[in-house]
C-alpha cells in the first residue's frame, strides 16, 4: 500500500470515530497529512505517512513514557496549558507540539535524582 492510499485510510476511520473531531486532509502540503482535534482534551493530532524522522521521535517519546510514567501526562499537561495560551500552533507562530515534548523530557532530565537519562550525556561530556 502506498502512501497516500494509507493516508486515505486513516483519514476514513478519524472521521467514523467518536474520539476525533475537526477531521481534515492536506494532501497538498510538503509532507501530506491528516489533521484531526481529540474531542476530549482540543489538542491537535498530525497524522502523516512515510515520514521516518516523525515515527522514529515517536518512537523515542513513545519509549519515555514508558520509562516513565509522569512523562506522557506531563506533556500532555504543557500542550494543554500552551494551547489556552494561543501558542501550539505552528503555524500562527507558536511553538510546535513536539518541542513541549523536548522541554518536558529536559525538565525531567534536571530533576535531582534526575527522573530520565540523559542520552547523550557520557558521549556530550567526553567530546567537549
Amino acid at each position: 500500500m502506498n502512501h497516500p492510499d494509507l493516508l486515505i485510510q486513516v483519514l476514513g476511520i478519524l472521521k467514523k470515530s467518536v474520539l476525533y473531531i475537526d477531521v481534515e486532509s492536506d494532501f497538498h502540503a510538503k509532507v501530506p497529512v491528516v489533521v484531526c482535534k481529540d474531542r476530549k482534551s482540543g489538542l491537535l493530532c498530525r497524522v502523516s505517512a512515510g515520514n521516518d524522522m516523525a515515527c522514529l521521535t515517536t518512537d523515542l517519546l513513545a519509549a519515555l513514557g514508558k520509562m516513565e510514567p509522569v512523562f506522557t501526562p506531563l506533556v500532555l499537561a504543557f500542550r494543554y496549558w500552551a494551547k489556552l495560551c494561543y501558542i501550539d500552533s505552528q503555524t500562527d507562530g507558536g511553538i510546535p507540539s513536539y518541542c513541549f515534548a523536548l522541554m518536558v523530557l529536559f525538565f525531567l532530565q534536571q530533576r535531582k535524582p534526575p527522573l530520565l537519562p540523559c542520552l547523550l550525556g557520557s558521549w556530550v561530556s567526553m567530546n567537549l
